[in-house]
């Protein structure tokens, strides 16, 4: 009888907490393993919807912070995706091959590459650094 007393009942986690949940996950995801953890963490929600939503929002963040590389199309080089190479959501620049690589963090690949505007390129005086 003691231990039906001590038993808590069973509580639904609401649509926002299974999604902060699941992007703790991904966010605190070994270097490099965070693949490996979305696909448990797919299997384990049973809910494609909030997955989705998490990982939209987790990858990003965690591409950035560890500084991923990926290999841009046709071998043109590769890119790193980092906070100082972003240019949009999406857009990262290659100073090396003045192109701008169009990324998609979910699955992490280099989709597109296409030339780098002016604007977009380090003025002559940081190139003297580099």
């Amino acid at each position: 009888m003691a231990d039906e007393e001590d038993e808590l009942p069973e509580t639904e986690l609401s649509y926002d907490q299974k999604k902060e949940i699941a992007k703790w996950f991904l966010l605190n995801a070994p270097a490099g393993e965070i693949n490996y953890v979305a696909k448990d963490l797919k299997a384990v929600l049973d809910d494609e919807e909030v997955y989705n939503e998490a990982a939209m929002e987790a990858f990003p963040v965690y591409n950035k912070s560890h500084m991923i590389f990926l290999e841009m199309p046709n071998r043109a080089g590769d890119v790193i995706v980092s906070s100082y190479s972003e240019i949009t959501e999406n857009e990262y620049l290659d100073p090396r091959t003045a192109q701008v690589a169009i990324v998609d963090h979910v699955k992490q690949i280099c989709t597109k590459v296409r030339p780098a505007d002016d604007e977009e390129l380090p003025s002559s005086y940081i190139e003297e650094f580099r």
